[in-house]
């Protein structure tokens, strides 16, 4: 280049550095931009030309600058530092490491080189590494922030939270009047669970006018962690102010009112977060979460799906997606989505609870408690899990460490309804008089807690104490006790009079419920025009002969409105909600002694066959239920205990087990030398209508708590029931519901086989009567 353009182009460099330093920037490009179409290889004008178009954020044009000015002057290490950077920006890492390496070299007590350095490292995933450069920064210039920062950025890195904390705190003292290292210093106290001095470094940061609404939002935060709710969405709500597109904050605002129960302000927050940005998956979840909190498990669930076709990595979403299907009583459905969300996430604690508690209520009690002790130690803290896993060790008859497990969990939260409630079920497995008052705690923390209402009601009913146990039985759908309730387009019937009309009466529970609430249907038929009786399929025959004049037809698949306009009912009713509008005193309960009754001359054919067994005493026995559950298992006796019984003499005893026992009867035949008399042919599962022949053959039934001594019981047949009290005695010595039924039950401090004992002096004194 000649020299009149050499002095050209020096000419044109000073007003550029006059109009830049000016802060004339535009003008200042169009004096560097001439230059370079002069002398495209003009470093000094391609390298401040560089700054202007980074600092208007056109970095890639930055970036080719920078790079012209390096490779025009090799040797100024500014050149270098200055592209490096650029890269850095750009996520070239390699290529900002080679540039920054040159820049050292050519000024070996470049702090700013050192700190690039340090910040390629960090960005490498070498803290230590950056940890030396930014070190050797700060030795250079001790009174500079940005190494001080480099270094808290890095230590962080490293888990050395004190010691980070420590060199923000000194960069805020070397730049008091920086607000953006206060809003560092205060990100920083957060992450580390310093939530108090975050707050104060947050509201330092605003003092010293950052004004933006991140500050505010991570302000709300903060104060939200630390229970201060008012104050917390008072900052929400500034932020928004200050940048109302902002969706993340609004989805932070609906976190907090959803917190403080304010479901339907949240749910409109999470909307308004996902107009502004269709996209935000968190405030997709959590707009499911408001849903599901207002009962709308069918929206809860779309939005979860929503959540989960956008990532399909999103553990909660899978998690909250579980909840809304068992919510919906579409449990295995359930069961599937927590154990996705624990593949994409296995140390997801609220899925491991969900996941155990929905195998405690299917009785894996063993399962449920592993799963619950790891979830407890990810969260120890975490009360409701504490919970779950009290629910699962009383389900699995461990009601001292139930007990435990409650306490541990009111001592987090004392006024939560769960181990409230099942602390109220461990002291009444144990006997306790006073189980009742944590059943009353629980409703008073809780009032719509369906199972602490349920089992109170259970209760209630068992002291006698009828219409407020029906108010709160009346729970049993809420709590899953029983069949998912069924909604008709009719109206439920509760009371009017039924001169005249169609009453439909709907199956719910298995079919031992079914027998005891069938006590019931007699009245109903004196009552109504007519009574529609739905019952198991099995007990069609049986019930279409005990009760000629109601209309008897098998369970069929709910469908609305075209089942009720075939049968053209006026009300419908749940069975098991019969009796608390007719049995409301225990005067109600009429003195008939069965209701029930069995083909005559089916009744006569086995009593024929039962001639073959002689003389004797002809006692059916059952000794389990067919659903052998951990819960149910301690009112059982295996036969292997009921030598007392077999070794009465003049008895006959009758096979009335439904399930397959052939090996248990025989190995009892061999080891006690008394035949168990039992017909091939007859389907004691199935053929109800034969089996209450039999039974009406029998002269004593001798059972536990099953579906084989109700059916006895409701057949008027003479049934000795070994076990514990329980709701259906009522308050009274024996069982009101089944007039020929006498409970023998240990005495205290015994075990249940005492109670076979008893019954075999009983039926010794009364075979010898015969």
């Amino acid at each position: 280049m000649d020299g009149n353009a050499t002095r050209r182009t020096d000419s044109l460099l000073r007003l550029a550095v006059q109009h830049h330093n000016a802060g004339q920037t535009e003008r200042a490009e169009r004096f560097y931009r001439e230059i370079l179409r002069i002398d495209p290889a003009h470093g000094d004008a391609a390298h401040l030309l560089g700054h202007i178009v980074f600092q208007d954020g056109r970095r890639t044009d930055a970036t080719r600058l920078f790079d012209t000015a390096a490779r025009a002057n090799a040797l100024v290490g500014s050149y270098h530092l200055a592209l490096g950077q650029a890269l850095m920006e750009e996520g070239r890492v390699p290529a900002a490491l080679a540039a920054a390496r040159r820049a050292l070299t050519l000024n070996p007590d470049d702090a700013d080189a050192l700190c690039l350095l340090g910040a390629i490292a960090g960005r490498q995933g070498r803290p230590a590494v950056a940890l030396r450069c930014y070190r050797a920064a700060a030795r250079l210039v001790p009174g500079v922030a940005e190494p001080r920062l480099g270094m808290g950025r890095a230590l962080e890195d490293l888990r050395h939270a004190d010691a980070a904390l420590g060199c923000y705190r000194l960069a805020a003292r070397m730049r008091p009047d920086d607000a953006a290292v206060r809003i560092t210093l205060a990100n920083a106290l957060r992450r580390w669970g310093r939530p108090a001095e975050a707050a104060a470094a947050y509201r330092e940061a605003v003092r010293l006018g950052a004004g933006n609404g991140s500050v505010w939002a991570n302000l709300g935060a903060t104060l939200q962690s630390l229970g201060k709710a008012a104050e917390a969405e008072a900052a929400y709500v500034e932020a928004l102010r200050r940048q109302p597109d902002h969706a993340e904050t609004r989805n932070n605002l609906g976190l907090l009112l959803h917190a403080l129960g304010r479901h339907g302000e949240a749910r409109e927050r999470f909307r308004a977060a996902l107009a502004l940005d269709p996209g935000h998956v968190p405030a997709l979840v959590n707009l499911g979460l408001a849903e599901a909190a207002l009962g709308r498990f069918d929206r809860a669930e779309a939005c979860q799906r929503r959540a989960i076709a956008r990532d399909r990595r999103q553990a909660e979403a899978w998690n909250n997606l579980g909840n809304a299907c068992k919510a919906q009583g579409r449990r295995d459905e359930a069961e599937a989505c927590w154990h996705r969300a624990l593949a994409l996430n296995p140390g997801f604690a609220d899925a491991l609870g969900n996941l155990a508690a929905e195998l405690s209520d299917r009785e894996a009690f063993a399962d449920a408690t592993v799963r619950l002790n790891r979830a407890i130690r990810l969260m120890p803290g975490h009360a409701p899990l504490h919970a779950v896993l009290a629910y699962a060790l009383n389900g699995a008859q461990q009601s001292a460490e139930a007990t435990a497990a409650c306490r541990r969990a009111l001592t987090l939260a004392p006024s939560l309804a769960d181990p409230l409630c099942t602390l109220g079920l461990a002291e009444q497995r144990q006997g306790r008089a006073d189980a009742g008052r944590w059943f009353d705690r629980a409703v008073a923390s809780a009032p719509n807690h369906a199972l602490a209402r349920f089992n109170r009601g259970l209760l209630s009913l068992e002291r006698g104490a009828l219409s407020d146990g029906w108010a709160d039985y009346a729970f049993r759908f809420k709590a899953g006790r029983v069949r998912p309730e069924r909604r008709f387009t009719i109206p439920e019937w509760t009371g009017e009079p039924l001169d005249g009309k169609r009453l439909f009466v709907w199956r719910e529970q298995g079919v031992g419920d079914e027998f005891l609430f069938a006590s019931c249907y007699p009245d109903l038929i004196r009552m109504a025009g007519t009574v529609v009786v739905e019952c198991d399929r099995r007990l069609v025959p049986l019930f279409a002969r005990s009760f000629p004049k109601a209309m008897v037809r098998a369970e069929q698949p709910p469908c609305g409105l075209t089942e009720l306009e075939t049968i053209g009912c006026d009300y419908h009713i749940a069975a098991g909600s019969v009796p608390r509008l007719l049995r409301e005193r225990l005067s109600a309960f009429p003195a008939r002694s069965s209701w029930l009754f069995a083909d005559g001359n089916r009744v006569a054919d086995w009593r024929e066959r039962l001639d073959g067994a002689g003389d004797d005493l002809r006692v059916g026995i059952s000794w389990r239920s067919q659903l052998m559950t951990a819960e149910r298992r301690g009112a059982y006796l295996p036969l292997e205990d009921w030598g007392p019984v077999f070794a009465v003499p003049g008895v006959a005893f009758v096979n009335l087990q439904y399930d397959d026992c052939r090996a248990e009867i025989l190995a009892a035949e061999r080891r006690f030398g008394q035949p168990i008399y039992g017909w091939n042919g007859l389907d004691l599962r199935d053929d109800f209508a034969e089996t209450a022949a039999l039974v009406s053959a029998l002269d004593l039934v001798i059972a536990p708590a099953n579906s084989v001594a109700e059916l006895a019981g409701a057949l008027g047949v003479p049934v000795w029931r070994f076990g514990s009290r329980d709701w259906t005695q009522l308050g009274t010595g024996g069982r009101p519901w089944y007039p020929s039924m006498r409970i023998f039950q240990p005495l205290a401090g015994q075990e249940l086989s005492h109670a076979l004992e008893r019954i075999a002096a009983e039926l010794r004194r009364v075979a010898g009567a015969v």
